[in-house]
């Protein structure tokens, strides 16, 4: 029996409707309108050139005549989408599937890229959103069978570097007492003027005088600095790389990658400069710059050197950018093109703006200005289950609004706290029956079929539907489909432990409530650690 309802279901669908048919099947979360619905007949009506209802009213009647042990209801809802009920003897029976032992596939190695914050500042919470949002990338490809590595690339080379050295000379010459004149470009923001008042404070003036040699070296401490406070912050949210790439050692690199796409005849000399111009379908008549008339590499070329090393050690890439950098992806792609890297296997996950509502005001955030909250501040208010989340409860592509208020609140109001709250509960009730720490439950010893209520068997469902979010999470990765799934879990179990004397009375019915309270548990549990988040067993 598959574990996978959703995928059976289509399965089933393409066994009566045909292989080649494309259509969608999707868990309902609404009371009422059954435990999965399709469009399959909306799509087959323009086929067949029927009217949508007409299908599937056909199609609900051939199912329920050939699958009546799977299905009690299947119906036929206007405008023509198909809504199944599952039997009860069928969960009961993939429950009881569910204890076999499974087999994680080796899918070979994902090298998943995120954060990569820009060096030339603290990370901000716009940065820092790209964290929890890579990070579960990497948990669910893990989970999927892949061999991950977490990539984090430091871009201290380039035009943006110049000006940071600029900046930070510029502000260690005002603490020394000096006329400067910053550029109209340059950094403001208050932790450059201490790193300025810092370089003073070790060096007083006896640098003044080589500045060629010494604005250099303190722009190489500070961007360092920089980088371990990154990494350091980047642990506080849960999140280990196993890899470092610095932009300054790729230089040999970059210009082997430049030789082989040479060879190839992607690059051509205009005005001086060497264009990267594949002319394929992702960049089309357009053409990237990779050398300046002046000799010196963009950042796009360097960025062409890591990804053909990417592409060459993993069977799977995956860059997770911010909306800013969303113009590269298609240089990006006609990049994996050039190196023959299949499409398939390259994935740009592009997270939107984050607007930060502190005290019920927005913050306004500009970085050069120095007017921006840092993620460090964010997450020493709210935490790292909180900031994790929160991150995590819009679809990646789209801006979200982060509320500090509610993110810190101990209510239900906070789904972190509810979600948690509801794994404590279950938690209280194992312990107090004796089954967290002296023993444990044997499933394949439960009366399952004692277990008959509503507030059960949709407990049975979340549980029995959470392979399905993770497939297909690990597919598209709409991350947010994994928070909200999380709260409606926590709102299942809500409801069962309301309604439900789980401790006492018949003996066999109380076991069955028990392992249904621990296999919540459990699931619970492994959703969230996919998440980042903490399980506390009391709150």
């Amino acid at each position: 029996m598959e574990h996978n309802i959703r995928t059976y279901i289509e399965d089933i669908l393409r066994r009566e409707i045909g292989s080649d048919a494309s259509f969608s099947v999707e868990r309902q979360e609404m009371e009422g309108r059954g435990d999965y619905s399709s469009n399959i007949a909306l799509v087959r009506a323009k086929v067949e050139r029927r009217l949508p209802m007409a299908v599937a009213e056909d199609i609900a009647s051939r199912i329920k005549e050939k699958y009546p042990p799977i299905f009690y209801k299947v119906e036929a809802v206007a405008p023509g989408f198909l809504n199944f009920y599952l039997d009860r003897q069928y969960l009961l029976e993939i429950l009881r599937d569910n204890f076999m032992p499974h087999i994680k596939p080796k899918l070979g190695t994902a090298s998943v890229e995120y954060i990569s914050a820009n060096p030339t500042g603290p990370m901000h919470v716009g940065n820092a959103r790209s964290g929890p949002i890579g990070d579960v990338v990497a948990n669910l490809l893990a989970d999927r069978g892949y061999k991950v590595v977490r990539e984090y690339f430091h871009n201290d080379a380039g035009a943006q570097i110049g000006r940071f050295a600029d900046s930070l000379w510029h502000w260690y010459l005002i603490a020394c007492g000096q006329e400067s004149t910053l550029d109209e470009n340059g950094y403001q923001g208050q932790y450059i003027q201490e790193m300025g008042r810092a370089v003073y404070a070790k060096y007083g003036i006896k640098i003044l005088s080589k500045p060629d040699i010494y604005k250099d070296r303190i722009t190489k401490i500070a961007l360092a600095t920089m980088l371990k406070d990154n990494l350091a912050l980047a642990r506080r949210m849960g999140i280990t790389f196993d890899k470092v790439i610095a932009e300054s050692d790729l230089e040999v690199k970059t210009k082997r990658a430049l030789a082989l796409l040479n060879k190839k005849g992607l690059l051509t000399k205009k005005d001086g400069a060497v264009w990267f111009a594949p002319k394929d379908d992702n960049l089309g008549e357009r053409e990237a710059v990779v050398i300046k008339s002046d000799g010196t590499y963009v950042y796009f070329a360097n960025d062409i050197a890591y990804h053909a090393e990417k592409f060459k050690r993993a069977d799977l890439v995956v860059d997770e950018l911010g909306e800013n950098h969303e113009g590269h992806v298609p240089k990006l792609r006609a990049i994996a093109d050039a190196f023959d890297f299949p499409q398939k296997d390259f994935k740009v996950v592009v997270h939107g703006q984050v607007t930060l509502k502190k005290d019920g005001q927005v913050v306004s955030m500009a970085k050069r200005k120095g007017n921006f909250v840092m993620a460090e501040e964010l997450l020493d208010t709210v935490g790292k289950d909180a900031f994790r989340f929160f991150m995590l409860q819009y679809a990646p592509r789209s801006a979200m609004t982060f509320d500090m208020d509610l993110a810190r609140a101990k209510s239900k109001d906070n789904p972190v706290y509810y979600i948690q709250y509801a794994y404590a509960r279950a938690s209280s009730i194992l312990k107090k029956a004796g089954y967290v720490q002296r023993r444990k439950i044997n499933y394949k010893k439960v009366s399952w079929p004692l277990l008959e209520a509503d507030t059960e068997l949709a407990l049975i469902k979340m549980i029995l539907a959470l392979p399905d979010v993770i497939t297909q999470t690990s597919e598209d990765f709409q991350l947010q489909r994994m928070s909200r799934f999380a709260i409606d879990f926590a709102r299942s179990f809500t409801k069962f432990y309301e309604t439900t004397h789980v401790i006492g009375g018949q003996p066999d019915l109380e076991y069955a409530r028990l392992a249904l309270v621990s296999l919540f548990r459990d699931t619970m549990r492994r959703q969230c650690e996919l998440m980042g988040i903490s399980t506390p067993e009391s709150m």
